[in-house]
């Protein structure tokens, strides 16, 4: 019966391409055939496919204390032509620590409240719905 199970397996083989790296009889009598190698070879750098982004990583760049005030007084006088996208690529550092060391001015928070207020002014009815059913939805996650 082996020589038939051996005999059949090569068949298979030849018949659909499958590729068969070994056979192994089990204690039960059963026989286990394996599709991947039992040891996996080697993989280098070199065998490697190039990579799809060359991005590098992020440099945990500390900024001086010359450069935080330099950074403060950029925000707080002219925020809407400093953004933190802006500051963050002038400086070399995520826009996260932009905004722990120089957070958008007082008077500037109030002046993009009033511009989205009038916005939602001059939205129509159904708009407005629309918009907080969504903001319900949103809250329901």
């Amino acid at each position: 019966m082996r020589q038939t199970v051996r005999l059949s397996s090569a068949i298979a083989r030849k018949s659909l391409g499958t590729n068969i790296h070994y056979t192994e009889t089990l204690e039960d009598g059963s026989i286990f055939v394996s599709r991947a190698p039992k040891i996996l070879p080697e993989v280098g750098e070199a065998d490697l496919p190039p990579p799809i982004r060359t991005r590098a990583a992020p440099a945990n760049k500390s900024l001086t204390d010359e450069e935080k005030r330099e950074l403060v007084k950029l925000r707080n006088t002219d925020p809407a032509r400093w953004t933190v996208s802006k500051l963050a690529k002038k400086y070399g550092i995520p826009s996260q620590l932009v905004l722990m060391t120089a957070p958008c001015p007082r008077w500037r928070q109030q002046e993009i409240q009033q511009d989205a207020d009038k916005e939602w002014e001059k939205l129509g009815y159904k708009k407005r719905l629309i918009r907080l059913n969504r903001l319900r939805r949103r809250l329901l996650w």
